[in-house]
């Protein structure tokens, strides 16, 4: 599944849209907002890390005002151009190591033990797909012993509850068809892999991405000390304008963000959002 190169010629046509879809709504901002409450419980300000798959730089931003030095890696060069000019935007340039064009499943350019963290948020596990191993096994190799790692995969129970919530009436009418054109209900529901879609933002087919559940990603670091693991977007998935008249009000945006907070960790919850984000210690 995994095509490295199709993945990055994707990511550069979607260019300025990875970083509008985090800001431009309600589920993008709670997006934002969770996954930057990880950040800020397990990075420290002396830390040396590793922000692979960074895409645009809002993730390497947040780790920079929390005073770490950070190499912003992603295997797509404009996304790392967008990075570069949101991080000068946001004055923490000087936080910043390097910016790098490599694949997540190869980064042989750095020594082992080298990362004091290592964060990869936003699917980079999801899309190199059958090298999920590959990739997992690079990131906890260039991190020291007792470092902080912080991922988020996209999650198959959410994906697929998302086709109801919207919903996607051609998919719940056809659920065992699956193409490029309708990937599906129950295929990606038993194995994890999606094969593609057409992307709403790119003339595109959405880059193949494999989906997880709490219990498969967990496996995947198996070797490692699991601190944490919860789900992102629990409480809202996708554009609904009811949502959006929460998150207008101020003080009811932030009991919704209070809700996700409290709840997104209940075992019986955390496979249903957007997103599974597990914190662990090599």
């Amino acid at each position: 599944m995994y095509d490295s190169k199709y993945t990055k010629d994707f990511y550069n046509a979607y260019g300025e849209a990875e970083w509008d879809r985090l800001e431009t709504g309600a589920y993008g901002r709670l997006q934002a907002i969770i996954h930057a409450d990880f950040l800020q419980r397990y990075l420290k300000s002396a830390d040396n890390i590793l922000d692979a798959g960074s895409g645009p730089g809002r993730f390497a931003i947040k780790s920079a005002q929390i005073g770490a030095k950070v190499t912003v890696l992603d295997i797509s060069d404009t996304q790392l151009t967008i990075a570069k000019e949101k991080i000068t935007e946001a004055g923490v340039l000087d936080k910043i190591d390097q910016f790098l064009e490599a694949d997540i499943t190869d980064l042989s350019m750095f020594p082992t033990n080298y990362f004091d963290s290592v964060v990869c948020f936003g699917g980079a596990l999801s899309y190199v797909c059958e090298r999920r191993q590959k990739a997992v096994q690079e990131l906890l190799r260039v991190s020291r012993p007792g470092a902080i790692i912080l991922v988020s995969v996209m999650s198959r129970i959410g994906s697929c509850l998302l086709d109801v919530q919207i919903p996607n009436l051609q998919v719940l009418k056809e659920p065992n068809k699956s193409t490029l054109q309708q990937p599906g209900l129950w295929q990606p529901l038993k194995t994890g892999d999606l094969y593609g879609f057409p992307s709403r933002r790119t003339k595109l087919i959405h880059a193949p991405m494999h989906l997880y559940t709490a219990e498969e990603l967990k496996s995947l670091f198996g070797n490692t000390q699991i601190l944490e693991i919860a789900g992102s977007n629990v409480t809202i998935r996708g554009y609904s304008p009811s949502v959006e008249q929460i998150a207008a009000d101020p003080l009811s945006w932030e009991t919704l963000i209070e809700l996700e907070r409290k709840i997104n960790t209940d075992t019986g919850l955390l496979n249903s959002g957007s997103h599974i984000i597990l914190a662990a210690r090599k």
